[in-house]
């Protein structure tokens, strides 16, 4: 994904322009002093994050879990015992 940086003064005066910009673009990163303070994403780069993160809470199935989760899992259930 291509993208482009802008400090957050010209993000500010330009946002009718960043607007635009954010379409070609897909990313706007926004600094200030030289750091990252956010980001400014297009319609499309939004939906493909909010995919990834539906993604990340579709169900597994049981046989392909590891062990690792079955302890945590045990782990979860008896603390919440322990605390009625």
């Amino acid at each position: 994904m291509k993208y482009i940086e802008v400090s957050a003064t010209e993000f500010a005066r330009q946002f009718p322009r960043m607007k635009e910009d954010v379409r070609e673009h897909g990313v706007i990163s926004v600094l200030s002093h030289n750091r990252r303070v956010g980001a400014f994403v297009s319609p499309a780069v939004l939906a493909e994050l909010e995919e990834l993160r539906r993604r990340k809470r579709e169900l597994h199935r049981i046989e392909d879990l590891d062990d690792g989760f079955f302890d945590a899992l045990d782990r979860a259930v008896a603390s919440y015992d322990d605390n009625p």
